[in-house]
């Protein structure tokens, strides 16, 4: 077999954006390739839920304190500065203080991104940590675990690098994001799931 009958069909976001998939999973575009995400278990939906309520209540109150218009989102499109043309991911949360603009695909500017990370998935969502921290406007990126109480920080430092560790949180030690002004203990943000203390 040829090289070119071996190499599989690269896909541009533009194309990627126009497919009907059928079904109700989640799919990104990775250098081209369409690739399939694993459904999002119970667990992943109540501490998503739980954790968008607890940064959009965060950023209502801090718009009101300094009259600004920043909000969350959910299964936010993440254009990556790393190939755009053929790279788009979507994040579980993101807070972004850019304009709101009817029919875009995209939250340019985000200054958080969130994971939860699920078992089947773990080492592609970790996989995003450089390709968010590409993007100029975050200045944090979260990982919370579905598995058990626990979540790690990565936070931009003043000029600009990131950390080479994360700062980790478990039980209910407090969960503290500076892009958002949000401080919670960690296990407000997975009610009623019973989920163990996870480890440093």
């Amino acid at each position: 077999m040829g090289e070119a009958a071996r190499k599989r069909p690269v896909t541009t976001v533009e194309e990627f954006l126009e497919l009907e998939f059928g079904d109700d999973r989640r799919y990104e575009l990775i250098d081209g390739e369409v690739v399939a995400q694993a459904s999002p278990s119970p667990e992943h939906g109540t501490i998503q839920s739980a954790l968008d309520r607890h940064i959009g209540n965060a950023l209502d109150a801090r718009n009101k304190r300094d009259g600004m218009r920043c909000r969350s989102l959910t299964e936010a499109g993440i254009p990556t500065p790393l190939d755009p043309k053929h790279n788009w991911r979507q994040a579980d949360i993101a807070a972004t203080c850019e304009p709101h603009v009817p029919g875009s695909r995209f939250t340019t500017a985000p200054t958080l991104l969130v994971e939860i990370l699920s078992p089947e998935d773990e080492a592609k969502q970790r996989a995003k940590l450089h390709v968010y921290g590409a993007l100029p406007s975050v200045r944090e990126i979260l990982f919370v675990d579905s598995r058990c109480i626990r979540a790690e920080i990565h936070r931009r430092q003043p000029d600009g690098t990131w950390p080479l560790e994360p700062e980790i949180v478990v039980g209910d030690e407090p969960l503290r994001l500076e892009s958002c002004g949000l401080e919670v203990p960690l296990s407000a943000c997975s009610p009623f799931l019973d989920l163990p203390v996870g480890e440093r």
